[in-house]
């Protein structure tokens, strides 16, 4: 298993750069090969993200969203515990709360985060379970 942030999900939805591993990764948790996960903020931050940061239009953001959603990616909700946690992270690296939720919810299930954010990468460089998206392989 690993989890995967929203920049990951955005390069499969806007075939950007390093689109290919962002395809790979979900077709092997389609397939059940690597089962893909995140905590229920991805889908806030997409749906955000679709409606306030890109040019597309209500219905193109809203497909969009609905076609993630339908990958059923294994979504977690975060106790007490992980958001004091995540305050923590957050500090510790000079990163949102947000971001470190993901590195937690990965610390929790011992499983990697892969993301497409080079300077979160950089920021948490000593969490070896922090993975950039053009660093990994993917299991074919």
């Amino acid at each position: 298993m690993n989890i995967l942030d929203t920049s990951v999900i955005l390069k499969m939805i806007f075939e950007e750069q390093d689109t290919n591993l962002a395809l790979q990764l979900i077709e092997n948790h389609i397939t059940g090969k690597e089962k893909m996960a995140a905590p229920e903020l991805l889908y806030y931050e997409l749906a955000n993200v679709l409606a306030t940061k890109t040019p597309l239009s209500v219905k193109s953001s809203s497909s969009a969203l609905a076609e993630i959603f339908n990958l059923e990616i294994e979504t977690y909700t975060l106790g007490v515990e992980e958001f004091l946690s995540s305050i923590n992270i957050s500090y510790k690296y000079k990163i949102s709360v947000y971001d470190a939720s993901y590195m937690i919810l990965a610390e929790r299930l011992n499983c990697n985060f892969i993301t497409a954010d080079v300077k979160l990468v950089k920021k948490t460089k000593d969490l070896k379970f922090v993975r950039l998206l053009n660093d990994i392989k993917v299991l074919s």
